[in-house]
């Protein structure tokens, strides 16, 4: 289904954020699936996420790490819930 001119898919947006987190998850050395990690993981692959994006000078937008969560099939107890940066 096509989206209102205008709008854009928060899938696509949210692509190399997902990307970023795959390639944490292999570079901290954790053998699981995204959804699967501990909460103290993944709050190690939200620091790798953001730290990339930074360094590439990317901005992120506010409430990343909720909708990173839902993307990356993580359950709503397991997001973020401290502040944004």
């Amino acid at each position: 289904m096509a989206l209102p001119l205008g709008e854009v898919d928060a899938a696509d947006t949210f692509a190399p954020l997902r990307d970023a987190a795959s390639t944490a998850v292999r570079n901290l050395g954790l053998t699981c699936a995204p959804w699967q990690l501990a909460p103290e993981h993944w709050q190690r692959v939200l620091v790798a996420v953001e730290a990339r994006a930074r360094m590439r000078g990317h901005a992120l937008p506010f409430g990343w790490r909720d909708e990173l969560a839902v993307q990356m099939g993580r359950t709503e107890a397991d997001a973020y819930s401290g502040p944004e940066s």
